[in-house]
């Protein structure tokens, strides 16, 4: 082999190593997204079973305080179900965060670090909505009006970090929409 081929060759070898330490790049990244999203969907299914003991727990008001021993079972079910899901979706938005770590598309980077971010304020969505359940359960809350005044203020808060990950959740499909050559594959 001639100078001129060996140069070449070697070239050739640099190209085929950077490229196929890219695609081991992105290999990973699709590996923790693919974990991610099943972690989502685990998590979705414990917040569904959550919202119908939420719901439960609203059916059960009229007659509070006197049922509260009745309505502390479907509060502490529904924060043992928000919890698992928060623990799911925190899973998926570490493997999305260690995603967006990878030598890949500085778009897919920051959709990637925007769906981590909406899944870590999804989880404080989550533990702002335990709070509905705590309210039930708290001793010192003694009448509807207390309880009624209390929920307000969670409620609220809620609304506003659900605004929040609803805002991030928007800003990573405008993104994969305005780049969707690089989110095929």
């Amino acid at each position: 082999m001639n100078q001129r081929n060996r140069s070449q060759f070697r070239v050739a070898l640099i190209f085929l190593a950077c490229f196929a330490i890219s695609c081991g790049e992105m290999n990973r990244a699709n590996k923790l997204i693919e974990e991610s999203n099943k972690a989502v969907k685990e998590a979705e299914k414990h917040i569904e079973e959550a919202d119908s003991k939420l719901k439960e727990l609203d059916n059960g008001l009229a007659d509070f305080p006197a049922n509260r021993t009745q309505l502390e079972a479907i509060a502490k079910d529904a924060i043992r179900l928000l919890d698992a899901a928060s623990v799911k979706l925190r899973e998926a938005a570490a493997n999305y965060e260690a995603a967006s770590q990878a030598k890949i598309d500085e778009k897919l980077k920051e959709y990637l670090s925007l769906k981590s971010q909406e899944f870590k304020k999804h989880v404080e969505h989550l533990e702002a909505a335990k709070e509905i359940g705590r309210s039930v359960i708290d001793g010192s809350i003694n009448d509807a009006s207390a309880l009624n005044s209390r929920r307000e203020e969670i409620n609220d808060r809620i609304e506003m970090l659900k605004k929040e990950w609803e805002d991030l959740a928007a800003r990573a499909k405008k993104i994969r929409e305005d780049n969707k050559d690089k989110f095929e594959s």
